[in-house]
């Protein structure tokens, strides 16, 4: 019987890490795929570019880093802290969000395709053009969001906070509305 054997990175490590992927002319996006980096401290770091499909991000605190055009497709930030993260660009098609802190994170032309992002706070977030279609937002909040031109096609938003949100120009197409709150006091919507 194979037994598995894990490596385990201090949040040290980690920084040291990212400044090796990030010093000098031949500076390469860290590749952290599959990795397991749970509850690890990150806040503040330029993690612009990096490979972290699939890894275990829960309870990470991204708080005010650089994401920008990430790979983060499958990964599992439930009740990571993403508050003031970069997400431009990035992707984090099917990801699990549950219980994530996402306030004032900027996701403009960011894919979320298939995100579970149940429970999660998306309070004054950035979500200009991004790609929202088929995901749970169920009981997500998203006071003073701006959805402008974004993709929310399939996706359930029921029981969700939407006070003063921007819906102006956000497609629709097939959304679950189910008790969503505030939807009278959300901007731009037409219903």
């Amino acid at each position: 019987m194979k037994t598995e054997r894990s490596r385990i990175l201090s949040d040290r490590d980690l920084w040291m890490l990212i400044a090796q992927s990030s010093y000098g002319d031949s500076a390469t996006p860290l590749n952290l795929r599959g990795a397991v980096l749970f509850g690890a401290d990150l806040e503040g770091a330029d993690l612009g570019g990096a490979n972290l499909v699939g890894a275990d991000l829960r309870k990470v605190n991204f708080s005010g880093t650089n994401l920008s055009g990430a790979f983060l497709a499958e990964a599992n930030l439930e009740g990571a802290n993403l508050q003031d993260a970069n997400l431009t660009e990035a992707v984090l098609s099917k990801a699990n969000l549950q219980n994530a802190k996402l306030s004032d994170a900027d996701f403009t032309d960011a894919n979320l395709s298939g995100v579970d992002a149940k429970g999660a706070e998306f309070v004054r977030a950035d979500f200009t053009r991004a790609d929202l279609s088929q995901c749970s937002f169920v009981n997500a909040n998203f006071t003073q969001a701006n959805l402008y031109k974004a993709n929310l096609s399939g996706s359930d938003i029921s029981g969700s906070n939407l006070m003063d949100a921007n819906f102006a120009k956000t497609f629709l197409q097939d959304t679950v509305l189910d008790g969503v709150l505030n939807l009278i006091r959300a901007k731009g919507f037409k219903g």
